[in-house]
């Protein structure tokens, strides 16, 4: 999920590009309404989306059945967190314990591999009820509702467990149709059992890309010179089996082509997009 609100994060000298943004990419679409229409339809899109993995490992879920104003609310929700004083931000500082991933709030240093971007982040574990594995310091942020000066309803955790419950529910359909267009049709579980596993590794990240900071420039310099395009998230593959990513309506997010070339990703807030991770490859 991607939020941009206002905000400033400590400076740190962070990579970026002088090249212009990349051409917009061809996503190939799924609609899960249609697959549960009728036997013929759930084997259309299982062909489907076994082709998306084999051409592109990277496609559009459409008719997914996650409600609208759940997907604004956590929205809402997010931006109202990452607008917090950064004291209080902190409160939900990650912290590795025990070899483990971790987990909670962090900003601009991404994993354990000195990797750095323009971004700010919680990194959340799902318990095998499919709840937020979170600080507590989000059980107690109070959550406003998605209309303006609506009185606070519940907490960003309560929030966070419905949002999670909905989208594992649609990536549980979605790796069901993944095993059919494999050909896996006495075992369609196969993928989706590891989602629901108790000792499943499944994640939640909520990034958060804030507003650029101006950079000074040499008089008379062109303003397509002095304001570089900064890294939000670096280059990098996903090592789980799939990413389920939504994002608000900001553009950004870019994907390579099997000729090595980039190509950006139309913003859509309607839909999913699922990306092949490196457990998962289609030959």
């Amino acid at each position: 999920m991607v939020v941009l609100t206002k905000g400033e994060l400590e400076q740190i000298t962070l990579p970026a590009v002088q090249r212009a943004a990349p051409p917009l990419a061809f996503v190939p679409e799924v609609d899960l309404s249609a697959a549960a229409a009728s036997v013929a339809a759930r084997s259309a899109a299982a062909r489907a989306v076994a082709k998306a993995c084999e051409d592109h490992g990277f496609f559009k879920v459409t008719g997914h059945g996650v409600p609208a104003p759940l997907l604004a609310r956590l929205e809402a929700a997010a931006a109202a967190f990452f607008a917090l004083p950064q004291r209080d931000k902190d409160k939900a500082a990650a912290a590795a314990v025990g070899g483990s991933p971790p987990f909670g709030y962090a900003s601009k240093r991404i994993g354990g591999n000195g990797d750095l971007g323009w971004v700010e982040y919680l990194l959340l574990g799902v318990t095998p009820a499919g709840a937020a594995a979170a600080p507590s310091a989000l059980s107690a942020a109070p959550v406003s509702s998605a209309s303006e000066g609506a009185a606070p309803s519940c907490c960003f955790r309560d929030v966070l467990d419905e949002y999670i419950a909905a989208v594992r529910r649609m990536t549980c359909t979605v790796l069901e149709l993944m095993a059919q267009g494999l050909g896996l049709d006495d075992d369609t579980a196969v993928f989706s059992r590891l989602v629901l596993d108790r000792d499943s590794d499944s994640m939640l990240r909520v990034n958060h890309y804030p507003p650029r900071p101006e950079t000074a420039a040499a008089a008379g310099e062109p303003a397509e010179v002095r304001r570089p395009r900064l890294t939000g998230f670096g280059e990098h593959t996903d090592p789980q089996i799939i990413s389920v990513l939504r994002s608000n309506d900001t553009a950004g997010l870019e994907i390579s082509l099997r000729d090595g070339s980039w190509v950006s990703v139309p913003s859509d807030t309607q839909s999913f997009f699922v990306n092949v991770g490196d457990a998962l490859q289609v030959l």
